[in-house]
């Protein structure tokens, strides 16, 4: 195995399967240019790394090319940030279990928001770590796991045999319709999310009503002309879901939590 390290304004042009069973090490710094790295073609790594520190982050870039599918055993960013670029029908697969940690951000981008990003293992983001993936489809049958306050995972379109652990941090939605995935937490019997976890979701600020059935897990929220705007899954069995929107805010968006909130909107419960 090889391992590939790329700092400050180094960039290299990676042609198919010269890569495979690699590694790839980002140590670009804030003053320099950022590092990166272009897959050509079908390349598949057995690990990418960003280990910075507080003082000295570290971030990179990996762009592919049209078609280009990398896949990506390992990801580990600690205080690092790493972006992903795709062209049209390139494709990225995690596969194993991912580490966000210590302030780092992992950004995924498609062409003309056409992104194809693939999460099969455990990707962990801690509670000072985001995770950009709010403009492309994500499919694969993994875990996004939070586990603290300031976690932030951004997700558009999630096919519906993801799960997101919402132990803590927030789950921010572009549209509530497009999230198929399951939702739920370390202990679902206790509540279907976290204690101080929520669920923001951006195109909903219009629904007035809604019921949450437990037995199945389903919450369904409605404007009032009855139209349907959030339809998201949890885990069964867990206790009650509120929901109003958000006031003030730069955007304001429509909040769902395990708790009550100021302003809830009606939601009948379904044992």
């Amino acid at each position: 195995m090889t391992v590939h390290r790329l700092g400050d304004g180094q960039q290299v042009t990676v042609g198919a399967d010269a890569w495979n069973g690699d590694s790839l090490r980002f140590t670009g710094t804030t003053n320099g240019a950022l590092p990166a790295v272009t897959f050509a073609g079908d390349n598949m790594l057995k690990n990418v790394r960003i280990a910075g520190t507080e003082s000295t982050p570290y971030d990179g870039a990996i762009n592919q090319a049209v078609g280009a599918e990398v896949t990506i055993d390992h990801l580990a960013l600690n205080h690092g940030t790493l972006f992903i670029s795709q062209r049209p029908t390139a494709r990225t697969a995690f596969e194993d279990d991912s580490s966000i940690r210590h302030g780092s951000t992992l950004t995924a981008t498609g062409y003309s928001g056409q992104g194809q990003y693939v999460v099969n293992g455990t990707m962990t983001i801690d509670g000072t770590s985001t995770v950009n993936m709010d403009y492309v489809a994500v499919s694969g049958t993994g875990t996004f796991h939070l586990t603290g306050p300031q976690a932030l995972l951004r997700a558009g379109s999630v096919s519906a045999d993801e799960t997101v652990q919402l132990d803590s941090g927030k789950l921010s939605l572009v549209n509530g319709m497009s999230f198929l995935g399951t939702i739920t937490d370390s202990q679902p019997c206790d509540g279907p999310i976290g204690a101080d976890a929520q669920i923001a979701v951006y195109n909903a600020t219009r629904a007035d009503h809604g019921t949450f059935n437990a037995g199945s897990g389903l919450l369904d929220l409605y404007d009032s002309s009855g139209a349907e705007v959030v339809a998201l899954r949890f885990a069964p069995g867990g206790g009650d879901l509120y929901a109003a929107p958000t006031t003030g805010q730069a955007t304001n968006y429509l909040q769902i939590a395990s708790h009550p909130l100021d302003g809830s909107i009606p939601i009948d419960r379904i044992a």
